[in-house]
């Protein structure tokens, strides 16, 4: 499908000058970047028109965002692709930023990741859709033009200028791959996310093994989600490069309820798990569990009840990740990471700690990834007192079972897991588990 903007096609190169090895349509788009990084102003004005910026407190807020402890949420799409969803073609940014900015910021997401597509636009269409997306507090981010024969600071002086936020950059760019975020109202790089693909790649692997193969690979799995690397990271749902955004879908043993409640369960853990979080379009829905379609993005999935869950899953991870203090960003070798449960192979049981660094308001997240309910499972608790439940994956919001522990449980002077405080939980199946401390109780000598 062309994409196009005003009802503008792309640019014509010179008769004999096309690039080789490329069809009409990639040469087209390879113009029309090249012509975005132009650094000659006097060229097209309605590329490079100036434009009256009104997202003054989202770039002096920058630094801060970038470069503080915020933790930072991504959504990856394709635009052309998520605005046939909604509307015909061809692509019009207005349109789309009145109905992507309100979506990604009402779930919470902090950015939002672009193909080329945008790069290729004018300034003043590119303009007025980062400043809709600032102004109601999302940042954009763009993939880095591997097509483009500009220079990269050509690249680098179109994103000062059309105010982007940060770029993403391949697997096999001269760079760490990753994403990359700036800082104030310059391109110097400030912060970079580095991929963690181990995550994704055994994430995948364990949920598509039978529950009652699990157990072979415990070790395995324990391994990939323990944090290894001291600086942040980025942990994904994404496809792999064979795949198109909206397209893919994720195997994931068992019948439909296991396949949603263990999908569910697994988003609970990647957001409890150290490191920056970034999903592609349609994982929201669990449009990766659903049939393939047509459609990138098949809205009618929300009036199934347990795609909806997923949706309102999504929102409340977000809310989560923002507003506990046990899920910020920690600058310490651990990075506030303590294994509490990671050998309880035959349950399919694990269990965490995330601490803060003033000691108030640690969080354990604890995960069942087997189809049954553990009654007063023994877990040795890191501090004494009460624990309350703040999210469970199992709640019949999100399409669950609605089994847990109500608001949540008190430990006992039993020791368990090398601790002398444990709690008796009620561990629902194929699910995960918040629990934040809130009151201290005094251990006695």
């Amino acid at each position: 499908m062309m994409i196009v903007a005003d009802n503008r096609t792309p640019p014509s190169w010179p008769q004999g000058l096309e690039p080789l090895n490329m069809n009409p349509t990639e040469a087209a788009w390879t113009l029309a970047l090249s012509s975005s990084f132009s650094s000659d102003s006097s060229g097209d004005s309605g590329r490079q028109a100036a434009w009256p910026w009104d997202d003054g407190d989202w770039m002096r807020a920058r630094v801060g965002r970038h470069g503080g402890d915020m933790p930072l949420a991504l959504y990856r799409l394709d635009a052309a692709d998520w605005y046939v969803s909604r509307f015909p073609p061809p692509l019009n940014w207005n349109h789309l930023a009145q109905e992507l900015v309100p979506y990604v910021a009402d779930l919470g997401f902090t950015h939002v990741v672009l193909d080329e597509a945008l790069i290729g636009q004018p300034d003043t269409v590119v303009c007025q859709f980062v400043e809709t997306c600032h102004v109601a507090g999302v940042g954009v981010m763009v993939r880095y033009p591997t097509a483009s024969p500009s220079s990269e600071s050509g690249f680098l002086a179109w994103c000062q200028r059309c105010h982007i936020d940060g770029f993403e950059e391949a697997d096999d760019a001269s760079r760490a791959s990753g994403c990359h975020l700036f800082q104030s109202e310059t391109t110097e790089l400030l912060l970079t996310l580095h991929r963690r693909p181990r995550w994704r790649v055994a994430s995948a692997h364990y949920l598509a093994l039978d529950p009652a193969e699990r157990s072979r690979w415990h070790a395995d799995w324990i391994e990939a989600l323990t944090p290894h690397e001291t600086d942040r990271g980025l942990l994904e749902q994404m496809p792999d490069e064979t795949s198109a955004l909206g397209q893919w879908r994720q195997s994931i043993h068992g019948d439909d309820w296991q396949r949603f409640a263990a999908y569910r369960a697994s988003l609970g853990l990647m957001w409890a798990l150290p490191g920056d979080k970034q999903v592609a379009m349609g994982v929201e829905l669990g449009q990766v569990l659903a049939e393939p379609r047509e459609s990138a993005m098949h809205w009618p999935l929300l009036f199934e009840s347990r795609h909806a869950g997923v949706l309102r899953l999504m929102a409340d991870l977000n809310r989560l990740y923002v507003n506990e203090p046990a899920m910020q960003i920690r600058h310490d070798d651990q990075l506030g990471f303590e294994w509490l449960v990671d050998d309880d192979s035959d349950n399919g049981v694990i269990a965490f700690a995330r601490h803060t660094e003033s000691g108030h308001a640690s969080m354990i997240c604890l995960c069942n990834f087997q189809a049954s309910v553990h009654y007063r499972y023994r877990l040795g608790a890191p501090s004494a007192g009460w624990w309350r439940e703040i999210f469970n994956s199992d709640s019949v919001f999100y399409g669950g079972s609605n089994v847990g522990n109500s608001r949540g449980a008190t430990t006992e002077p039993i020791s368990s897991h090398g601790r002398p405080q444990s709690l008796a939980i009620t561990v629902p199946p194929m699910a995960a588990l918040f629990l934040r401390h809130e009151n201290w109780i005094e251990e006695t000598p």
